[in-house]
This record gives C-alpha cells, sequence and structure tokens, in this order.
C-alpha cells in the first residue's frame, strides 16, 4: 500500500496544495486580518468593558443559584442505581444477553465462519453503517419520501445493533447514556395515545422511530472519531440537499407559491426553495440543525485540505438557507451564532455582531423585505393566521391542558372545530412545537419534555468544560442546533413534517452520545 504510485501521487498534490498555501499572498492576506483582530481584541482585553464583563461573569460563576442549575448533582446516579433503570434495562438487554450467551458457548465455531466473520468487520464501522443510512433519509426528495422509510431505517438499524451486540463481547443497548427525563417524556407520550383511546396510535410510531434513533446513536457510537465520521457523513448529505437548492434557485425551478407567502407582501419575490424536503421552513429547520456542525468538523479537522472541503461543503446549505425564505429559520440562525460564538469564545461575541450589522446590507434584497413582514402584522396573512389559531387554541387549552388530547393532527382537528373562532380553513395544528406537546401529551407532558431539554443542555455545559477541544466543538454544535431550532419552535410546530422531527432526536442522539463518551472517559480517569 505504502508503495502505491495511486497514493505517492495523492500525497504528493496534497502536500504541494500545502506548501502553495503557506507561501502564498492568501495565506498573508488571512494572517494579517488575523492579526489585525488579535490586535483589537487586545484592546478589548485592556478596556473598561472587558473588565466589566469579567466582573459579570466571574459574579454569575459563583451564583449559587447558577451552580445549582448547572452542576450534575445525584439525580442521575440515583437513577442509574434505582429498581426502574434495572426493570427497563433488564427488559431492553434480556433478549440479547440470552443470545449472547448462546453465541459464546459455540463462539470457537462461529469464529471459523466465513460469513460471521464479514458480519463483524462490517459491524465494526457501524457508524458509518448508521450514517449513511441517514444520508439516505435526508437527500431523498420528498415525492420519494414515504415516512415508513423511517420507521424501517430504525428497525434496521436497531437489528444491526442487536447483532453486533450478540457477537461483540463489550456491547449493549445502552440505557444508561440516555437522560431518565426522555423515559419520562416516552411513557407519557404512550399514556397520552391511552386516554385517547388508540385513535392517535398510528402517530405513536414517529415516536417510537425518534427513541430507536436515539437508542442505536447511543448504544453504537463509542468514541470521539466514531461520533466525527457519523456527523461528517450526515453533513455530506445535507451539502447534497444544499446543491439541490442551489440549483432551484439557479433554474428558477421553485415558482413563486401564495399558500406559503402574502402576495400583497411578496410581490415580486423569488419562490422560496426546499430542496428535498416539503416546504421552505421545514428545510431551513433542517438547515439550522445541522450547519453548526459544520462548524465543528472545520474546527476539529487536523489537515488545512479537510477544513477547505468542509467549508466548501457548508456553502450551498448556507446560500439555500437564505433562499427558503423562513424568517424563522433565519431567526434561529442568528440565535445559533450568538449561542456558538459564546460557548466557542466569549470575547468574539461583539466582533459576530458588529459583523452580522456590515452584512446585512449586502444580503439579497428578498431577505430584507421578508425579515421586514414580521412587523406588519395585519397585513401579514401567514403572522395573521398564527394569531387567529391561538385565539381559539386558548379556550381548548383551559379543558383539555392537564391531560391533553392525545397525539396526532386527526384528534387536533376534530376538537378545535368545537372552538372556531376564525374564517380560514381549519388548522392542523397550533404551529408552536411547545403548545402542540402540551395539548398533546397534557401538562406533564410539556414540563417532563422542558425538564429533557434543560438536562440535555446542562449535561453538555458540564462535559465542555472538561474534555478535549474537539468534544468541546462537537457539544458546542449540539446545543448550537438545539437553541436554533428551539427558537423556530418558537412560532413553528417544527414536528409536524417527520423527517425534521427524526432529525432533531438524531441531534438529541449525538449531543446524549458526546456526554456519555466524555462522562465515561472521565469516570475512568477518576478510577485509575
Amino acid at each position: 500500500m505504502n508503495h502505491s504510485v495511486f497514493i505517492k501521487t495523492v500525497l504528493f498534490i496534497i502536500q504541494g496544495i500545502d506548501n502553495s498555501y503557506e507561501n502564498s499572498f492568501l495565506k498573508r492576506i488571512i494572517d494579517g486580518i488575523i492579526g489585525f483582530f488579535n490586535k483589537i481584541n487586545e484592546f478589548y482585553e485592556n478596556s473598561i468593558m472587558a473588565g466589566f464583563t469579567r466582573t459579570i461573569t466571574q459574579l454569575l460563576y459563583s451564583s449559587a443559584i447558577l451552580q445549582f442549575f448547572f452542576k450534575r448533582g445525584n439525580l442521575s446516579k440515583w437513577y442509574e442505581n434505582s429498581v426502574i433503570f434495572l426493570i427497563i434495562n433488564g427488559l431492553i438487554n434480556f433478549p440479547s444477553k440470552l443470545l449472547k450467551k448462546v453465541y459464546l458457548k459455540f463462539e470457537n465455531i462461529f469464529i471459523e465462519s466465513k460469513i460471521i466473520s464479514f458480519v463483524t468487520y462490517v459491524l465494526s464501522k457501524f457508524e458509518i453503517i448508521a450514517g449513511l443510512f441517514i444520508f439516505m433519509m435526508i437527500v431523498i426528495p420528498h415525492n420519494r419520501w414515504d415516512n415508513r422509510y423511517s420507521l424501517i431505517i430504525s428497525f434496521v438499524l436497531a437489528g444491526l445493533v442487536f447483532i453486533n451486540i450478540i457477537i461483540q463481547r463489550n456491547w449493549e443497548f445502552n440505557i444508561k447514556a440516555i437522560d431518565f427525563t426522555l423515559i419520562l417524556f416516552m411513557v407519557l407520550v404512550v399514556l397520552s395515545v391511552v386516554a385517547s383511546m388508540s385513535e392517535s396510535s398510528r402517530f405513536l410510531a414517529f415516536y417510537v422511530t425518534s427513541f430507536l434513533f436515539v437508542l442505536i446513536i447511543v448504544s453504537s457510537i463509542k468514541s470521539e472519531k466514531a461520533l466525527g465520521a457519523f456527523i461528517e457523513i450526515i453533513l455530506i448529505g445535507i451539502a447534497i440537499t444544499g446543491l439541490y437548492g442551489v440549483w432551484q434557485v439557479v433554474t428558477k425551478a421553485v415558482a413563486f407559491d401564495p399558500s406559503l407567502t402574502s402576495i400583497e407582501l411578496s410581490e415580486g419575490m423569488p419562490g422560496r426553495i426546499f430542496s428535498t424536503m416539503h416546504n421552505p421552513n421545514n428545510y431551513a429547520q433542517v438547515l439550522i440543525m445541522t450547519l453548526p456542525f459544520f462548524a465543528a468538523v472545520i474546527l476539529n479537522a487536523k489537515s488545512f485540505v479537510k477544513k477547505v472541503v468542509y467549508l466548501g461543503l457548508a456553502l450551498a446549505p448556507m446560500i439555500s438557507l437564505f433562499y427558503t425564505g423562513s424568517r424563522s429559520g433565519w431567526i434561529g440562525l442568528a440565535v445559533a451564532v450568538f449561542v456558538f460564538t459564546f460557548f466557542f469564545n466569549k470575547r468574539l461575541i461583539p466582533f459576530v455582531i458588529l459583523g452580522g450589522v456590515m452584512l446585512f446590507p449586502f444580503m439579497p434584497s428578498h431577505v430584507h423585505r421578508r425579515l421586514f413582514t414580521i412587523f406588519r402584522t395585519g397585513a401579514d396573512t401567514s403572522s395573521q393566521y398564527r394569531v387567529e389559531i391561538l385565539q381559539t387554541f386558548y379556550p381548548m387549552l383551559r379543558d383539555y391542558y392537564l391531560w391533553g388530547l392525545g397525539l396526532g393532527t386527526n384528534i387536533f382537528m376534530r376538537v378545535i372545530n368545537n372552538y372556531h373562532q376564525y374564517t380560514k380553513a381549519t388548522p392542523l395544528h397550533t404551529h408552536v412545537l411547545y403548545l402542540q406537546i402540551w395539548i398533546e401529551t397534557g401538562l406533564l407532558g410539556i414540563l417532563s419534555f422542558m425538564w429533557l431539554i434543560y438536562r440535555t443542555l446542562k449535561n453538555s455545559i458540564i462535559c465542555m468544560s472538561n474534555t478535549s477541544k474537539e468534544m468541546k466543538n462537537i457539544l458546542i454544535a449540539g446545543v448550537t442546533s438545539l437553541a436554533g431550532v428551539l427558537t423556530i419552535g418558537v412560532v413553528e410546530y417544527i414536528w409536524y413534517y417527520q423527517r425534521v422531527m427524526f432529525l432533531f432526536w438524531i441531534v438529541v442522539g449525538i449531543v446524549f452520545a458526546a456526554t456519555s463518551i466524555v462522562f465515561n472517559k472521565n469516570r475512568k480517569l477518576s478510577e485509575s
């Protein structure tokens, strides 16, 4: 392999690119820009503002209230040692453990089988297999997509994990990596189906698929390297959707759709692109959840070439985001950029804000026009429609706030008709993620979901301060992804389109896997 002419040629080309860059005018320009910002940063560090910021930060870190909210606490330890955990872990892992005993009894015979050897080798790269399945889920166009494909993918991957547990010595369904709040939330989802007399059982399949994705990711991804490979494959799929989105822009393949945009306020605007998803808002939500991971991969890349490759792959999705016409998506992007900068380097926040203000005038004119329509509530039919839905929804919430209606649009549409206070067609949902979870699963359901989000973010922040730079960047990307899309959730029911829902839980699975890797590594170091 070392004597391969092809390998030598590729290495020679890569080395040539690196050498050319090191001696290039471009590098001198970049170094000059970095030097300029370093001088500004030095000036800022010695300023009164920096001293004030440091004082506030120290007060916050020493705050007993914040320490209460952002320390790991004993709940996780209690749960891991509880009877509830033993029962859940036992039920999920019992079949695989039983078959594992049979396999180990005849292991010498199985090892000689070429089929078993091949399966073992293939499954040793499980993160690549899982990544490719998610890749397919992202790139298949909406008109060729069926939500049953996601259920099939989740069952296939769960089956492969099951096989791996049997033939690999240190594998199991990693229930410990799943925060107990997710278990609680899923239990309440099931109870909401029971309460609705199985009328919403079809929608339960979406939650089952989501939970399986989380379980698959935390059970199969056990190292920083595997997690990085899994993320990179998904990002290649996102890049392909971005290229398709740019193609829709260039060829004007998407016509203006009056059902998506107010005609009076949007005359002359281009059609809103959606790439492989159902509509522009769905695609914007997908991009907000994945673009932060491009930043993590670029920062973690060891070679200049890889940094350039993933920077190039990120360009098409970023351009596509601005042509989705999704106002909530753009606001989510602003929140995501702020959150990423805050955790990566707080001192860069003033420069990021300044950069955003300077770049805003150079954005496409339709971006300005779409954003300014937010402030014209009376004229914007989209905003007005949401107001009318909420006016109808609140009386319904007073009657069903405690136990909820059950899952799905069928029940929601049937019940909300009893509170009809608007002239448009019956709404499919509330257009607000949190209100929709509340009305479907009841008060305990929304409280458990908010507790889940809080603990997920808290554990991520705890791990950031005690791990490698690479894992910290992945955790920052995960927190940023959730912060961005949950901001969109204030004005959109992001789970209405199931591929967005599944990707949301895949991101949660990535965050769980990352925190599990960090906690396990730190536990081993403390025990050694």
